[in-house]
């Protein structure tokens, strides 16, 4: 709209950009009083991330403006050499926002934002310019490039505007407001992501049409992934309905700095870190307070009418979560970089500090007590609860591979102990336990989980069904029942854990969808449609584990990061150093090596399919191969002696009901035989086969436990092999196949013992300080197994004529993935040698998918 020159102030010896406007401007008199009006006005906001006016005259007939010089590039010549990575353009966003919120609140409207009016300078400051100048009518002119409705500046028309960056209502001709800037902010932000225009056309004409019509190319169709917060926060932006959008452009600025990690006023926080702690643990917790503590402080100060959602960066990995009953208080399984081990950590709504609550190594689904004094988590195989206010954890029961619990206001609490168990209850104080739902199994169901306490103490929902994975199954969901376990009444079909709050429940739909129902707690009768809050929520397909948590107030928090952490078999000597990987990073488990040391089997999960099967990795070169197609959950692969054959557990899918064990060709060339099948809730997970390749040693795993059993694999007969309290798993045939070693936890702690084979007379401990997953050398003459704190240990051991152990010697601390479910049963192999680890190492992620928390999501019907 004129000709900007670099000038001399005389005066206060600076220099500035000169502005001279067309003579045209001077002989309109109203044009040139709207002018004036909007640079006054501008310049009174004072604002960064606002082109700063300090003067306007007229001189020879010609209207000029003084503004501060600016050293840089337009936003258009940043983004003409290709799109910004995710950070960058949050971190340019922000200051967006913030320019354009501080002009709103002034009652100043853009009306024209593009990225040829955003400008970078030197020292990465953004700044707006022309600010109010598009407000001027204009006349139309025909002819448009599709981005402008003349080249590259404001055209003039009874539309005003450039086409695409306009907002439907601007191509209507309607009245503009600061929804309208929000819009076309939310086109610059998808071009700076993009590095394409949200909407473009050949022509002008083209380019409306499509900003009335069609919605843009997907964000996670381009080349490099884009956070989901950052996605959601564009197509906010970008809804044809202004009431959809976000209403003002302050919300739009809290939003991103969020995501950024910098407050409102886009100043970076400072975070102290303890020595204990890696830094990213605390920087991810406070992300997370702050988040809370900001839509708290917003709630209380002006309750809103419809759910407020944030999005809150993390840094690394949070799992299992779990809000408080009043919503103040987050707890939150997350991996100690320094450990390896998941740990359960607390954030106060307002308080500066996370914390780590001190014995709680290898927890999971932790869940609070009624006044939010205790958590209760599962740990080392049992169930425990630790005082917020300091302590260590107190032991209640022994479980194996529990599910989850809910805590009533009786202090009653409601568990499973096992994953094909029915759920059980005890006193908080560890009396009194007891099955509560062993009489409500019904047929095709396999697992009772997920219990979750009604407000009245006595009745209580949980999910009840099969893994069988299919949309047709109609038997799997959420059910109403109470402690007499005399009743069951399915709510609604579904394949995912569930929370209540404010009269509604939440799960997730087949599709993944975070889907909310209305729910009466004092009827047990839900009502109404499902509605759909969030297009994805994480669900781990092996369990069934839905990350979200909700609180009595409605506050709802979930993740949309996948259901299992990442890992990636690594080879490591004797010391712990890193040699060499196979493969790359993926949800995976169970790494088994061939006879031959050529391949590996394992399990790798298919998070968008909800599946689990087997696969082979060679190890002598690149190259990896599907082993199991079915839709069953197919994992536990063990290799026969003469490695021809892998025998595996499958559950569901096309095999139906029940749990199997399975055996294959090793080629994958021959269809799978079935070797034993349980149509109970019993589950068996294959451990290892004997010397003849006749027998197999699995765990079996009921509702009261876990056993040894010795299955035929000619015809499937199977016997107990160990007897004794406590449970016992991994049963592991030594290589002359005269001995087993095994865990047990009988005398209360995990420990490994060695009994004889085939029959088991009298045992041996070799582990000291607790033990699991032991491990032969190839010659028999060494055990492995993982001792306290995750640390892999060797014991010498001596096997002619008696058995006969060495000390046990610590090798290095193993950062193995998070066992998550009852058939993760090996975390490592070992070479034959003993010299070499292949440790299915845990991984964390370069993306990390932010939480996101909704106030009042019981509001949105």
């Amino acid at each position: 709209m004129g000709e900007v020159y670099r000038a001399r102030d005389t005066r206060l010896g600076r220099d500035v950009a000169l502005k001279i406007l067309p003579e045209s401007f001077a002989r309109d008199s109203d044009r040139l009083r709207r002018f004036e009006q909007e640079a006054r006005a501008v310049a009174a906001l004072n604002h960064p991330n606002i082109l700063g006016v300090f003067d306007i005259g007229e001189s020879s007939g010609s209207p000029y403006l003084v503004a501060e010089l600016l050293e840089g590039e337009t936003l258009r010549s940043v983004l003409d050499r290709g799109a910004l990575s995710p950070r960058k353009a949050i971190e340019h966003a922000v200051q967006i926002a913030q320019g354009l919120a501080a002009a709103h609140e002034k009652g100043i409207v853009h009306r024209d934002l593009k990225p040829e009016n955003v400008f970078l300078t030197r020292d990465a400051r953004i700044k707006i310019l022309d600010f109010g100048l598009a407000k001027m009518e204009q006349k139309t002119l025909a002819g448009s490039d599709g981005a402008t409705m003349t080249s590259s500046h404001t055209s003039m028309g009874v539309v005003i505007g450039t086409a695409s960056y306009m907002a439907p209502e601007q191509v209507r001709g309607e009245p503009a407001d600061a929804r309208t800037d929000i819009f076309a902010f939310g086109a610059v932000l998808y071009e700076m992501v993009c590095g394409k225009r949200a909407f473009h056309g050949d022509t002008g004409a083209e380019t409306m049409t499509a900003v009335l019509k069609e919605d843009p190319p997907e964000l996670s169709d381009i080349s490099h992934p884009v956070p989901p917060s950052l996605d959601r926060i564009v197509r906010r932006c970008l809804e044809k309905n202004p009431e959809q959008r976000f209403q003002s452009a302050k919300d739009l600025s809290f939003a991103l700095s969020a995501l950024s990690g910098t407050d409102s006023s886009g100043e970076g926080r400072v975070l102290k870190t303890r020595s204990r702690v890696p830094g990213w643990i605390w920087v991810a917790a406070a992300f997370i307070l702050t988040g809370l503590a900001a839509a708290w402080f917003l709630t209380h100060r002006s309750p809103p009418e419809r759910p407020m959602q944030f999005a809150i960066p993390l840094l690394g990995e949070v799992s299992h979560l779990a809000l408080s009953p009043d919503g103040s208080t987050l707890a939150y399984v997350s991996t100690e970089e320094s450990s390896g081990l998941p740990v359960l950590h607390v954030q106060g709504v307002g308080s500066p500090d996370s914390r780590i609550l001190p014995g709680t190594e290898g927890a999971s689904y932790p869940f609070w007590s009624p006044d939010g004094q205790y958590l209760a988590f599962f740990a080392s195989g049992k169930l425990e609860k630790v005082a917020l206010a300091g302590g260590a954890p107190q032991a209640l029961t022994n479980v194996w591979a529990a599910r989850s619990g809910s805590w009533s206001k009786d202090d009653v609490i409601l568990y499973e102990p096992d994953a094909g168990a029915p759920l059980w209850r005890i006193n908080s104080d560890g009396s009194g336990a007891a099955a509560v739902t062993e009489h409500l199994f019904a047929s095709g169901e396999q697992s009772h989980r997920w219990p979750v306490f009604l407000p009245d103490g006595n009745h209580f929902l949980f999910w009840a069904g099969n893994f069988s994975g299919v949309r047709e199954d109609r038997t799997s969901g959420i059910y109403l029942s109470s402690l007499q376990g005399k009743e069951k009444k399915l709510l609604v079909l579904a394949h995912s854990s569930f929370a209540i709050g404010s009269g509604r429940l939440f799960y997730a739909d087949y599709d993944g969808h975070l889907v909310s129902i209305s729910f009466d707690p004092d009827k047990g009768t839900i009502g109404g449609n499902a509605t759909v809050l969030a297009n994805y929520v994480s669900v781990q397909p092996s369990t069934y584990y839905s990350a979200l948590s909700a609180a009595g107030n409605g506050t709802l928090i979930f993740n949309t990061t996948p259901g299992a952490a990442l890992s990636v078999l690594t080879w490591m000597d004797r010391s712990g150093k890193v040699l060499s990987t196979v493969g790359g990073p993926a949800v995976q488990f169970n790494p088994t090596i061939s006879p031959d040391g050529k391949r590996v089997a394992l399990d790798i999960s298919d998070q968008k399919a909800a599946n689990v099967d087997l696969w082979q990795e060679n190890l002598d070169g690149p190259g990896s191969s599907r082993f199991t197609f079915d839709p069953a959950e197919e994992v536990v692969g063990v290799w026969s002696r003469d490695g021809k054959m892998l025998a595996y557990r499958a559950a569901g899918g096309s095999k139906g009901d029940g749990s199997f064990l399975l055996a294959k060709a090793a080629n994958g060339l021959e269809h799978e035989r079935q070797v034993l099948e349980f149509k109970s809730t019993d589950d068996v997970v294959p451990n290892s086969w004997s010397p003849d390749d006749r027998q197999i040693l699995c765990t079996r795993q009921t509702a009261h436990g876990a056993h040894l059993e010795l299955v035929s694999y000619r015809d499937g007969a199977h016997t107990p092999f160990q007897s004794g309290t406590g449970n016992q798993v991994n049963g592991m045939i030594s290589p002359d196949g005269k001995w087993v070693a095994y865990a047990s936890d009988e005398s209360g702690t995990w420990e490994i013992y060695v009994t004889t084979f085939p029959g088991a007379t009298g045992k041996w401990q070799v582990s000291r300080g607790s033990g699991t997953e032991p491990r032969w050398r190839a010659d028999g003459n060494e055990i492995f197994y993982l001792g306290p704190s995750g640390m892999l240990t060797a014991v010498p051991v001596s096997t002619v004529g008696s058995f006969a152990t060495g000390t046990p010697t610590p090798l290095f601390q193993f950062h193995g993935r998070p066992v998550i479910s009852s058939t993760d049963v090996f975390s490592y192999d070992v070479s034959r040698d003993g010299k070499r680890f292949l440790v299915n190492r845990y991984v964390r992620p370069e993306r990390v998918a932010p939480l996101t928390i909704v106030l009042h999501a019981a509001a949105a019907k």
